[in-house]
């Protein structure tokens, strides 16, 4: 397990504590929720992950390239920035929806995948079983879903500063 596992555990292990003294139906709300928003973060970045490799291997280039560049200069004719300025507006401005619809496919690849639908299904399910059962806490299910970004934010100011 790398670091970054180890303080995902932290946080929760602190929410475990906190929710033990506000009662079962507490751990119960927290856990649930950390689960489902652990699943969905693992999901998204497995999503990105494949579409970024396929990216990769289907580029024809050793060096990557940004798809904006891809599409304004495909045969790379233009290297430093001055020489892209001269380009017209026309053809910018087509290379742009190209390059909109180009990023939005790719995101919509990224964020549709069924592991990831898998996940928010799980969640909705969950939410409805606690509901259902009369022991959804609202508070307790959004300080659950809340522990994976707050860490993450944590490690992310961390790094930044190291």
């Amino acid at each position: 397990m790398s670091r970054f596992s180890y303080a995902y555990l932290l946080g929760d292990a602190i929410v475990i504590s906190i929710s033990l003294l506000f009662g079962k139906y507490w751990l119960i709300n927290t856990q649930t929720a950390f689960i489902c928003s652990m699943l969905i973060t693992f999901a998204a970045f497995y999503g990105y992950k494949k579409s970024i490799q396929k990216g990769i291997k289907n580029s024809n280039s050793e060096e990557f390239r940004e798809p904006l560049d891809e599409l304004l200069d495909p045969y790379n004719l233009y290297d430093d920035e001055d020489m892209q300025e001269d380009e017209n507006s026309k053809q910018k401005k087509d290379g742009m929806f190209k390059y909109i619809t180009k990023g939005f496919a790719g995101g919509i690849s990224g964020a549709i995948n069924p592991a990831r639908l898998l996940s928010y299904i799980i969640l909705i399910l969950s939410f409805l079983y606690l509901n259902k059962a009369n022991i959804f806490n609202p508070f307790a299910f959004f300080i659950g879903l809340s522990i994976v970004p707050i860490v993450s934010m944590f490690i992310a100011t961390l790094k930044q500063k190291n």
